[in-house]
């Protein structure tokens, strides 16, 4: 497999994170007056499509044959893929902004045409895997996810011209967001970190049995929430609060790891904790929403505000988190493959801006939620800039990381004090 394929779709998720904390601040009093407006929608796209969608993708198209011991079916196929996602997914947001729905939807048809490219790469590698591995049975049952909430965006798109879609307008859109939120991201995490966090973390005990059910357990909630979201049927709220109760479950399984490492705790286990309290802080955020229902006034303001604890507080720490570890790893084994110069894990990364973006992501995250909530514009506004400046910061250092994927240079030697580990 080509190695540059994994940073690619890493690249491009960090340019769109970059566009998309460059322009929260000017949409929160958008957001803060109603959440269902262009505007709203295409920075939400911006995250979850340009931004966290393309770095899973990426993580999947490494791990996946490296789990499994197979090759992709077709590398050449995940490069175009990766283009008609950057072009789908750029005309989607492009389309969201300016509010022009047939641009939308024909967009949203190019997403989903590369989402099944996606899958048929990945798919067959985890496919026989399903039931045996932990991580292997999450990835296939969140790339199922993403399918599905890729053709009920698409549909509701479509319907915005040609109003085909029954039901209710906010719980079609509910489900795709959950089929989108927690189907596809939530336990792509749960599957990713699972396998992740015992190599970071270096625990004395063994991944429990009980991880595989919590995967399962998640699976169910998620097709009952949606299937009630579009049936109608008065059950959201259960399946709420059951999807909050299987997560209650994965964050026990992965306390008993923390509490038992041998590793201290860096930088990628500090912004895990980190997301898991944004975790704790959105499931609140969620089943009040669910009781209050979005038209309402109380619903109009949480649901903002589990949108940012989800995508920024959750969503955003992991990755972040996990790319200190995993972007310096993958650009390391790139430049080994093309037969360029080998560097350090340390020689490619920065360590000194780490702590300004922990502190200043987490501070505006919450700053920007508990503005939304009690309706202070001021409030959030001073978030979002907060997420700006860390946002940015972040994404220099990053992708002056994953520049060295594409250049024949290396940087100056890091300190003999800093890790240093080459890739296998």
């Amino acid at each position: 497999m080509d190695a540059q394929i994994p940073v690619t779709f890493f690249a491009v998720g960090v340019v769109f994170f970059a566009l998309g904390v460059s322009v929260l601040p000017f949409a929160v009093s958008r957001i803060d007056q109603y959440f269902y407006q262009a505007i709203p929608l295409a920075v939400v796209h911006v995250f979850t499509l340009g931004w966290i969608t393309a770095v899973i993708m990426g993580v999947m198209y490494r791990y996946v044959p490296a789990l499994t011991r197979t090759a992709l079916p077709s590398p050449r196929l995940a490069w175009i893929q990766l283009a008609l996602y950057v072009i789908g997914a750029s005309g989607m947001i492009t389309h969201f902004a300016i509010g022009i729905w047939p641009g939308l939807w024909l967009a949203a048809t190019i997403v989903f045409a590369s989402i099944l490219m996606f899958a048929w790469n990945i798919l067959p590698g985890v496919m026989s895997q399903v039931g045996r591995g932990v991580a292997e049975t999450g990835m296939f049952l969140s790339v199922c996810f993403l399918i599905a909430a890729a053709l009920l965006g698409t549909l509701l798109g479509l319907d915005k011209t040609y109003d085909f879609l029954g039901g209710s307008l906010l719980t079609n859109l509910a489900a795709h967001v959950h089929l989108a939120a927690v189907g596809w991201v939530t336990l792509s995490i749960c599957a990713v970190s699972y396998r992740m966090l015992p190599a970071f973390l270096l625990p004395t005990i063994q991944l429990p049995v009980a991880a595989k059910w919590q995967i399962y357990a998640l699976t169910m909630t998620v097709v009952g929430l949606v299937g009630s979201l579009l049936l109608r049927c008065g059950m959201a709220s259960t399946f709420s609060i059951a999807i909050t109760l299987s997560m209650g479950w994965y964050l026990v399984i992965v306390a008993r790891m923390v509490r038992t490492r041998r590793m201290p705790l860096d930088w990628t286990p500090l912004h895990a904790l980190a997301g898991v309290i944004g975790l704790a802080m959105a499931a609140g955020l969620g089943i009040g929403l669910s009781f209050a229902g979005g038209d309402s006034a109380l619903g109009a303001r949480l649901a903002p505000a589990y949108g940012a604890m989800g995508l920024l507080g959750f969503f955003s720490n992991f990755i972040v988190g996990m790319s200190y570890q995993l972007f310096p790893g993958f650009v390391a084994r790139a430049r080994t493959s093309a037969r360029r110069a080998g560097v350090t894990i340390a020689e490619i990364s920065v360590f000194r801006t780490r702590l300004f973006v922990f502190l200043t992501l987490n501070s505006g995250v919450l700053l920007l939620a508990g503005g939304f909530v009690e309706n202070a514009v001021h409030i959030a506004q001073l978030g979002a800039t907060l997420i700006t400046v860390a946002g940015l910061v972040y994404s220099a250092v990053t992708l002056w990381t994953l520049s060295f994927a594409f250049r024949e240079s290396i940087p100056r030697a890091a300190p003999e004090t800093t890790l240093r580990i080459l890739p296998e």
